[in-house]
């Protein structure tokens, strides 16, 4: 894919979904809950879903049982629970979930001047359009890059080498929310910007290029990250 001509043709930012560009939690934590009740179990308390997303459904599913049963979940009830909780999911993707603020009006501004976006996930592909595109901001994106899309998930680099390579990006910055982004950021050569609102963790936050609180103030952080 040909960069666009403008200021920051041939730059690429490269986003997290959950958590960082879109705030899912509610959704995913209904339908993570849906599967545990199919299963005769609790739901898992609220204030724990948050910090289950951004490792996919099948590790979110496995806390969840831990959280609601106390117990390991076996294969056969994972693979049941995957199962219920994807198709649950894909039926009530954005009944709550927003991109969170500002994040629409700074990925215009830098596409404007010649930006690419791609985004960087270890949601399902398929899962990750759909949002996208429930969203209404799926043009916003060059590429999409899911935990099936490439080799290994994050913080495997293999996303992010992907994302670039999809691009064509001569320089690329990072945004994530958690301590995977920051992982597989630093193993590509890039730097992480770390949401300080997404759903982590994040317990090296001096690995992090920068915290941030609202995306007002990382713009001008990342342009001059790009202009070098």
């Amino acid at each position: 894919m040909t960069s666009r001509d403008g200021e920051f043709s041939g730059a690429c930012l490269l986003f997290d979904l959950d958590g960082t560009l879109v705030d899912t939690a509610e959704d995913l934590a209904a339908s993570m809950n849906f599967a545990l009740s199919e299963a005769g179990l609790d739901p898992a308390p609220g204030k724990d879903v948050r910090h289950l997303v951004g490792h996919g459904a099948r590790r979110m599913l496995m806390r969840g049982y831990e959280l609601s049963a106390g117990r390991d979940a076996s294969d056969e009830e994972l693979d049941r629970a995957l199962e219920l909780f994807l198709d649950h999911y894909q039926h009530n993707i954005a009944v709550h979930s927003r991109p969170f603020e500002g994040v629409v009006a700074l990925i215009e501004n830098l596409r404007r001047r010649g930006a690419q976006m791609a985004i960087c996930t270890n949601k399902r592909e398929a899962m990750a359009r759909l949002l996208l595109e429930t969203l209404e901001i799926a043009a916003l994106f060059d590429c999409v890059v899911g935990a099936d899309t490439a080799p290994a998930p994050k913080p495997d680099p293999a996303p992010v080498l992907l994302c670039l390579e999809k691009t064509n990006a001569s320089r690329a910055v990072f945004i994530g929310d958690s301590d995977t982004d920051i992982r597989a950021a630093a193993a590509a050569g890039l730097p992480c910007y770390v949401a300080d609102f997404g759903y982590g963790p994040v317990t090296q936050p001096e690995n992090a290029a920068a915290m941030f609180s609202q995306y007002a103030d990382l713009q001008p952080v990342i342009e001059q990250s790009l202009r070098g």
